[in-house]
């Protein structure tokens, strides 16, 4: 009877587990099904359904694991996890304010998106973004730089566009004329086929029997943005002579031995291009074949032959440092040191995303001067900046495109870029106070005939021209309908959230529901607004009729004198001509959400570069621990938890609270020095802060709390 009682239990014990755990499985398909939906891949409920997949599980999926359920785009992959992460970690804890801030941020984030992705499904054209990769052996592609006559292009093209007309306009992007003048290929010589960021080639047809086009392939893959990659490959596989070198690598490579095998196999072969020679070419020795060579870890360079004699010894490589080594025997060889040179500082250059067409407009409009030959001084009052950028652009012989310098009356240093930025960024802050309201970031024009009659708009564009040419800031306080209105007016949908007036908004909003007295005691303010001829009965459709037109009146047409006189000063110099041909590229300079003005930690880390002292030593031991201290207090400034942000912390290490929209000349520096007592100093004309070895996490951020807030000017930072 015991056994039989023990077994029932048993028994009744697993039903009742089961029970639970079936309650606890439906909720969880509930869970995935609803994330499912949420981020646009409720197609995927049956397979998710059929395989019993939940949330616990899809954060250990694998590659193949998604590939074998159907899933098959890295994007879309990635998504689905981050999103099971997300709601795991929502469910496991209280959601603390920093947490629910964040949400909400990212649902408006999506909310951004979809509206974009709707407003793009009805465009009649896509972009995309194309590459140039070539083979540099069997199933190996490498991306071709720009330098080397590839890198990134942006086009837009119809959604009717065939395989054929996409890839006869990729390749006159790389091949005009059918030849690489970089590289100086013939396209002739070269098999090629398009293919997907992973490599895949793009298909001719789909499952559905659609022939491609460029509609079709942004249907079938679903994710945004679109790569397209040219990848091309030798019709004769002997012949080595037309390879694109797209070797280079900023540091040494971790594959060691095949980098020596690929020296001597190109030492066994030297034939190159017409009136070229290789970089190791001009360093060897008369004997040749006694010459024994150490791997720097430097790309391959292309140059032209130069006619002086070869060296008689092999220069070797620092062993510390970053620059390149360069012998006192080459000072007659001019032209290989500067192809080295020039080589390795746009390796070592941050890389920033910005439009091509900008990059090449400031080359071509921004007059090159040495610094100490700089003509133009700008004096500056700190309590009125923007006055005196307004005195300095009315005298006579201001010129734009011209390099400047800045001064502070009663402050000391010289302006070898440290002033110049932070004299930029606060203009760019000062001007707009004095030209748009709203809230913060959010903003639009304001109204004003003195304002106008001052040609202040006008002015306003011309100083945002002339920050972003000269290294500066741009101007990310715009609302997005604002930025639209500069763009095409034509397109722009209005929301009651684009009124920046709330007694404006509340009664455009009291149309949709007020009655017909209520609507009969507003047509007089109605008719002050433009709006007038509507009569009863007042029909859903009238009310409509009635909120667009009065949202257009009061978003748009209120402040139209001030978006045409602020558009006239932003084609100083033509940049509102790269301005509209480049939209989407360029909004980031004037919408905050897109900008560089939202500094994180991880963009810092990107573009440091730390002078550590040798491997190994005492020095490096102290540096190492500096470094774990400085890698906290950018966390404590990112999250909050400190009186220092981090463009607090970038205002002082370089003048300028936020990236440039072009990036700085130079990564940021970090320099030890050996004294504990000091604070920490900037240098913000070189972008070196001196901090010292040793310093502990509580030490470091007491002193750099205490440097930044009482540094206050560029003669005390």
């Amino acid at each position: 009877n015991t056994y039989i009682g023990m077994h029932v239990y048993k028994i009744k014990r697993k039903n009742i587990f089961c029970l639970v755990e079936g309650l606890s499985r439906d909720t969880d398909d509930t869970d995935i099904f609803n994330i499912l939906e949420e981020i646009g891949m409720k197609e995927y409920k049956n397979v998710f359904k059929e395989n019993m997949i939940r949330i616990q599980d899809v954060v250990e999926l694998t590659e193949k694991d998604f590939e074998k359920h159907g899933v098959t785009a890295i994007g879309l992959q990635l998504r689905l996890k981050q999103a099971c992460r997300n709601h795991l970690q929502a469910k496991s804890e209280d959601t603390s304010p920093v947490l629910k801030k964040f949400f909400d941020l990212k649902r408006e984030r999506v909310r951004i998106q979809k509206t974009k992705k709707i407003k793009r499904h009805f465009k009649p054209t896509r972009r995309i973004y194309c590459g140039w990769k070539h083979a540099v052996r069997s199933d190996v592609f490498k991306v071709v730089t720009l330098s080397k006559g590839g890198g990134q292009q942006i086009i837009d093209v119809s959604k009717d566009t065939t395989y054929e007309v996409l890839e006869k306009q990729i390749l006159d992007l790389y091949f005009p004329k059918a030849r690489s003048m970089a590289q100086n290929l013939k396209l002739s010589d070269l098999n090629h086929y398009l293919a997907s960021f992973s490599g895949d080639p793009l298909p001719r047809s789909f499952q559905n029997n659609h022939e491609f086009t460029v509609g079709n392939y942004f249907d079938h893959i679903k994710t945004y943005p679109v790569r397209v990659y040219l990848h091309t490959t030798k019709k004769d596989e002997d012949d080595d002579n037309y390879l694109p070198d797209i070797s280079s690598s900023p540091g040494p490579s971790k594959d060691m031995e095949s980098q020596s095998l690929s020296l001597s196999s190109e030492l066994e072969d030297p034939q190159l291009l017409p009136g070229t020679s290789r970089m190791f070419d001009a360093v060897c020795t008369d004997e040749g074949s006694d010459a024994e060579f150490e791997n720097a870890g430097t790309p391959v360079i292309f140059f032209k032959k130069s006619t002086q004699t070869r060296l008689t010894s092999t220069p070797k490589p620092e062993k510390n440092g970053n620059k390149p080594f360069l012998s006192e025997d080459l000072d007659g060889d001019m032209q290989m040191q500067e192809a080295i040179c020039a080589s390795l500082e746009m390796m070592q250059q941050p890389q920033h995303f910005i439009d091509l067409d900008l990059r090449k407009w400031t080359m071509n409009t921004l007059k090159s001067e040495e610094e100490e030959n700089v003509k133009q001084l700008i004096v500056v009052h700190r309590r009125h900046v923007l006055n005196s950028a307004l005195r300095a652009l009315d005298r006579a012989s201001f010129k734009l495109e011209e390099p400047f310098k800045v001064e502070f009356p009663g402050e000391l240093g010289a302006d070898y870029g440290g002033p110049k930025r932070e004299f930029l960024s606060c203009l760019m802050k000062e001007l707009a106070n004095a030209v748009l309201e709203g809230e913060p970031y959010n903003k639009t024009f304001i109204h004003s005939v003195p304002l106008l009659d001052k040609e202040m708009f006008f002015k306003a564009g011309r100083m945002i021209v002339w920050s972003i040419l000269h290294g500066g800031p741009g101007f990310p306080f715009l609302n997005s309908t604002l930025y639209q209105l500069l763009i095409e007016p034509k397109d722009v949908v209005y929301s009651t959230d684009d009124v920046i007036d709330l007694d404006v908004k509340n009664k455009i909003q009291k149309l949709q529901t007020a009655d017909e007295e209520e609507l009969n005691l507003l047509s007089d303010w109605m008719v002050e607004q433009g709006v007038y001829g509507v009569v009863p009965p007042y029909t859903e459709q009238k009310r409509d009729c009635m909120a667009r037109q009065l949202l257009k009146s009061h978003v748009y047409l209120r402040i139209h004198a001030e978006i045409a006189q602020f558009r006239k000063g932003l084609n100083t110099l033509e940049f509102y001509t790269i301005m509209k041909s480049n939209s989407e590229e360029v909004m980031g300079l004037f919408l905050h959400m897109l900008s560089n003005s939202m500094v994180t930690m991880q963009k810092i880390k990107e573009i440091i570069h730390i002078n550590y002292s040798e491997d190994g030593s005492n020095d490096k031991r102290k540096e190492e621990d500096t470094m774990y201290a400085f890698e906290l207090f950018l966390q404590d400034c990112s999250e909050d938890t400190s009186e220092i942000n981090l463009n607090m912390l970038l205002a002082f290490w370089t003048g300028a609270e936020t990236i440039p929209p072009l990036g700085f000349h130079k990564k940021l520096e970090i320099k030890f020095v050996e004294d504990p007592a000091l604070l920490p100093v900037a240098h913000t004309c070189d972008l070196l802060p001196e901090i010292s070895r040793g310093e502990t996490p509580e030490e470091f951020h007491r002193k750099m709390e205490l440097a930044i807030t009482c540094g206050g000017e560029f003669h005390l930072a």
